[in-house]
């Protein structure tokens, strides 16, 4: 196996690597949960609508980190490419 195939299998590895990682992100966002406060919605909806945000910024904060990883995967994966045609 020349150099090149080398690389280019390594690569890949990463990429999928990256990809698992990503995927484990995008999960993890969607399983983000909004608190339930102790008091009645009726007595306190800001602490209702204070949970809503706080979830909302947490899913926004893996979804973020799982676009980068996602970006990385389609850069390893072009490297990957084009090393493998050379």
């Amino acid at each position: 196996m020349t150099v090149l195939k080398c690389l280019a299998v390594t690569f890949a590895a990463l990429g999928l690597a990256a990809a698992i990682i990503a995927a484990v992100y995008w999960w993890k966002a969607s399983r983000v949960s909004i608190p339930n406060p102790v008091a009645s919605i009726s007595d306190v909806q800001e602490l209702y609508i204070l949970g809503t945000q706080i979830a909302f910024n947490e899913s926004s904060r893996l979804n973020s980190r799982a676009a980068i990883w996602t970006g990385a995967v389609a850069i390893l994966s072009a490297t990957a490419s084009v090393l493998g045609v050379l």
